[in-house]
C-alpha cells in the first residue's frame, strides 16, 4: 500500500513540476517588448512663390506650410503579437502637448489624376520576432493660426496605445522651432 501512495505522490509531484516548468518556459519565451527605432525624420517649411510653386523657406515670416515625413522600424522582440492603436504625432512645448495629428500612412498611397491620396494610419499588428517598416507623413497650412503650434514646439513624439490600452510615448526629435531658421542657417554654415 505504501508503494502505491508513494508512486501516486511522485506522479502528482511530477505533473505539478511539469506544469510549473511549462508555464515558466512559456512566459520566458513570450518576454520581450516592442522596440521602436526612428530611422528618419524630415520636416520642411514652404511658401508659394510668384509663379505658384511651393518652394522651401529660409525665414519664419515667409512660411505658409509645414510638413514632415518620418520612418520607423518596429521590432517585436516578444513571442506575442504587439499592437499599436491610436497612432499620433504629438508636438509638445516641453510641458504639455500642444498639437496632436493622426498622420497619413505612406503604404496606402494611391494616385487618382491629378491628386495623390493617403489614408490615416490604422491599428498595426506586429507579429512576434518581426520587424515592420512604418512610413508616415502630415503637416499643416498657415491658415487662421493653424501653424502657430510649430513655433511653440520643443519636442516631437510618437504616441500610441498598446495591446493593454496603455499610452506609450517615443521621442522622435528635440527642436527649438521658435529659432529653427537661425539654428539651421548656422548648421548649414558649419557643414559648408
Amino acid at each position: 500500500m505504501n508503494s502505491e501512495i508513494t508512486t501516486a505522490l511522485i506522479g502528482v509531484g511530477a505533473t505539478l513540476a511539469g506544469t510549473v516548468l511549462g508555464w515558466v518556459l512559456n512566459n520566458l519565451s513570450n518576454r520581450g517588448k516592442l522596440n521602436i527605432f526612428v530611422s528618419s525624420w524630415e520636416d520642411s517649411f514652404k511658401y508659394n512663390n510668384s509663379i505658384g510653386e511651393m518652394v522651401p523657406c529660409s525665414k519664419k515670416e515667409d512660411v505658409q506650410s509645414y510638413s514632415y515625413k518620418v520612418s520607423f522600424d518596429l521590432y517585436n522582440s516578444s513571442g506575442n503579437t504587439k499592437i499599436m492603436r491610436n497612432v499620433q504625432i504629438v508636438f509638445s512645448d516641453g510641458k504639455t502637448d500642444i498639437e496632436k495629428q493622426t498622420p497619413k500612412d505612406d503604404s496606402t498611397h494611391r494616385y487618382v489624376q491629378p491628386m495623390n491620396y493617403y489614408d490615416n494610419v490604422e491599428p498595426i499588428n506586429i507579429p512576434p520576432k518581426a520587424v515592420i517598416k512604418l512610413n508616415l507623413h502630415d503637416g499643416a497650412w498657415d491658415k487662421d493660426g493653424k501653424l502657430d503650434f510649430i513655433w511653440k514646439s520643443k519636442n516631437v513624439y510618437l504616441v500610441y496605445s498598446d495591446e493593454k490600452n496603455k499610452v506609450r510615448r517615443k521621442l522622435i526629435k528635440t527642436e527649438d522651432y521658435e529659432n529653427y531658421f537661425t539654428n539651421h542657417k548656422q548648421e548649414d554654415k558649419d557643414n559648408g
